[in-house]
């Protein structure tokens, strides 16, 4: 492998610096970050640091789960290692001037990466979620590694005071996002379980205290509708919230659609369903929602239509098999 001049330089001279002693400590690292780093090393690190979360969203899903609240410990410690990285990378190139610039530089990259990523999360999804919560750790850890690398100047007095005041903030967003989501985490867990009644309970105390959210009205009302036989009133008063606060999501499109169909209103649902179908075609369930509400219209050619559609989809799940009873309903029509 051909390294540059300067690059060969940059790794000789971190060997020979702990040739002495081979102590690695906090001391060492600290003057490491201090010479700066090359820009490559910084950018490789960097994005290791937004893409591995991606990569494994779905195992860190299940620990947010069972921790609500400890992603922002997490994005405020990450996001002390971006402004440190930035910052060694910026203290290598000579032509941003004194050490003010650096700095600022610094701060304000890494303040940019942060709302890049939470952007990334809010239209990639990938099983992340963006939340302000994140944000108000990210810019902690931010200020928290400023901190750090003027210590000299501050003194460790000041910079003790200054850390543990942007402690609070996060310790405040990891405080309420615990009170928030700890009934809803667990009513996940508990409808991951197949155990939908005790499900519902937690999601009826994440109501009780306080949490506002369309995604869990919209569950609420599914549960009532699809698993435990509910009054399709009773899950009509849940998704109608939902849809309230988010009227464009097409997944609570499609609840509230079905719901509909189930009350026996389905030249209302109609619209609705369409319209999430525009909007996700993938939605697992939405054929077979469409296929019900066109058989009840009367379209019977629509509705087998869309009938065998979900039954190619999957014809062994609930969903499948749901719409093979009405496929032979529609047929036993038609004859």
């Amino acid at each position: 492998m051909f390294l540059s001049n300067k690059t060969r330089l940059w790794i000789q001279s971190r060997l020979e610096s702990g040739g002495g002693s081979h102590r690695l400590g906090i001391g060492a690292i600290a003057a490491h970050l201090r010479r700066g780093i090359p820009w490559w090393m910084g950018l490789l690190m960097l994005a290791g640091l937004l893409i591995l979360p991606n990569v494994v969203a779905g195992t860190l899903s299940k620990v947010w789960l069972q921790f609500p609240g400890l992603d922002k410990p997490t994005h405020f410690f990450a996001f002390m290692a971006v402004f440190l990285m930035v910052y060694s990378v910026m203290r290598g190139r000579t032509w941003l001037g004194q050490e003010r610039e650096k700095l600022c530089v610094a701060v304000g990259l890494s303040l940019l990466i942060s709302v890049a990523d939470e952007a990334q999360q809010a239209l990639l999804g990938m099983g992340r979620t963006a939340e302000y919560g994140d944000l108000v750790a990210d810019a902690a850890g931010v200020l928290v590694g400023l901190t750090l690398v003027t210590t000299g100047r501050l003194g460790m007095g000041r910079t003790i005071a200054i850390v543990v005041l942007l402690l609070l903030p996060v310790a405040a967003v990891t405080s309420q996002t615990y009170h928030d989501l700890k009934h809803f985490n667990r009513g996940m867990v508990y409808e991951r379980e197949h155990d939908y009644q005790r499900a519902r309970a937690e999601y009826m105390l994440a109501v009780e205290s306080g949490f506002q959210s369309p995604e869990l009205y919209n569950t609420i009302a599914w549960l009532d509708i699809e698993f435990l036989g509910a009054d399709p009133v009773q899950a009509e008063r849940y998704a109608a919230q939902a849809i309230r606060m988010d009227p464009d999501n097409p997944d609570i499109l499609d609840t509230y659609g079905w719901v509909l169909v189930r009350a026996g209103r389905a030249i209302e649902a109609l619209p609705l369903l369409e319209r999430a179908k525009r909007l996700k075609p993938s939605i697992y369930c939405i054929d077979l929602h469409l296929g019900v509400a066109y058989r009840e219209l009367g379209d019977r050619r629509l509705a087998r239509e869309h009938l065998k559609r979900q039954i190619e989809l999957n014809p062994s799940n609930r969903f499948g098999q749901a719409a093979l009873t009405a496929l032979r309903e529609v047929e036993g029509q038609m004859e």
